[in-house]
């Protein structure tokens, strides 16, 4: 087998965004451009995921590499999509429709600046990606348009209260799920949080392709909140303290079995997936005007019903996500690889970057030392 190192990536941006709830998922754009000067000093070519699998039985040689990132945000047009022409690369984009920008007009990006059409403050913009710059960067052969599922969220799955919505929550899946048309904007949107009222009961949530989702008694809702009415939630945010405020109301609805108003059938639990899977194909491919073989798993979480139900959509793969240990299987794409920057500095991030793309090359003794690490740091053995 062609050992092909697949990486992984969210948003690429200058800096993180102070004000996005969820700003972990940014890399530095710094730090990206030194993975790719890494690959291109190493002669790597990079591969959309069609020519992964024709390669990664083969015995061709060849130093090759897979760059994805999910979820489709808009960064990825204004810095990624120039930095990747710029180095001659291509990568894969895994986009949810559910969070396609409504815009019509492309915005400006990092290309535009370079040739002076734009300063820096005209291409600082947040959010995710329109379909008119989806078509652009398909057009131009260097980007590749999959699927990321169609709602990429959450929900609630059991009675087991593990937060209330307060000031920086991290809230996109159970505001999301109550206003499905604010989601491509929420990253900008100040109101976004205030959709819910604080002291909202947020309970164990899974990953929509995996969870038999519950609904939660309104009355009990309604309780929780007329008890947090006086609360101050501009001091700092004390789960505990809050919870012992309830604790007598959450006891009471929970000794009678009343906080849980529905239990979603396993019926429709696989008919929600099914729709999930299929509306997201269906959907890219019309405006997109191209097949979507592919599927990234939200979060990595996925099952075999959901894994089948894609194949059986037409889907050629899917990513491994958390399912299980991978086997080669010619219809799952292989664990991918999450590449960091380290400590602002050029060459502790250029040496990591080596380390973990020989350690996927299994090369002497770079992998050698994983296997120990992971044995003694978590446990783990690895193949």
């Amino acid at each position: 087998m062609n050992y092909i190192p697949v990486i992984y990536y969210h948003s690429i941006a200058p800096q993180k965004n102070s004000y996005w709830f969820r700003n972990w998922l940014t890399l530095e754009q710094k730090y990206f451009e030194i993975h790719l000067k890494y690959f291109k000093e190493k002669g790597h070519q990079c591969l959309f995921l069609d020519e992964y699998f024709q390669l990664r039985d083969t015995n061709e040689k060849g130093k090759y590499v897979v760059l994805t990132f999910d979820d489709g945000y808009l960064d990825n047009y204004i810095y990624v999509y120039p930095l990747l022409k710029k180095y001659g690369f291509k990568g894969t984009i895994f986009v949810n429709p559910d969070f396609v920008d409504e815009k019509s007009t492309p915005r400006k990006t990092l290309s535009d600046y370079w040739d002076n059409k734009a300063s820096l403050k005209d291409i600082d913009n947040w959010g995710f990606l329109n379909w008119e710059e989806m078509r652009e960067m398909e057009k131009s052969g260097t980007i590749y348009i999959q699927s990321h599922t169609m709602t990429h969220t959450k929900h609630f799955v059991s009675d087991k209260l593990v937060d209330f919505h307060h000031p920086g929550a991290d809230s996109l899946y159970y505001i999301g799920n109550k206003f499905p048309e604010r989601k491509p904007y929420y990253i900008t949107d100040p109101e976004f949080e205030k959709l819910v009222t604080y002291g909202y009961p947020v309970f164990e949530q899974k990953s929509s392709v995996i969870a038999r989702k519950v609904d939660i008694n309104p009355s009990f809702n309604h309780s929780i909140i007329q008890s947090f009415k006086d609360v101050d939630w501009s001091l700092p945010y004390d789960f505990k303290s809050l919870y012992a405020k309830v604790r007598n109301i959450c006891d009471d609805y929970k000794k009678n079995d009343e906080i849980i108003e529905h239990i979603e059938s396993e019926a429709d639990y696989k008919k929600r997936v099914y729709n999930e899977l299929k509306n997201s194909k269906e959907i890219l491919e019309t405006n997109l005007d191209k097949k979507v073989n592919f599927l990234s798993w939200p979060h990595g979480d996925n099952n075999e019903f959901a894994h089948k139900t894609a194949l059986d959509l037409g889907y050629k793969a899917t990513t491994l996500g958390n399912s299980q240990s991978y086997d080669g299987s010619k219809n799952r794409i292989p664990p991918r690889i999450g590449l960091s920057g380290v400590r602002d500095s050029k060459l502790l991030t250029r040496l990591k970057t080596h380390y973990k793309v020989q350690s996927y090359f299994k090369n002497f003794p770079y992998y050698h030392f994983n296997k120990i690490y992971y044995k003694t740091r978590y446990g783990l053995k690895i193949d």
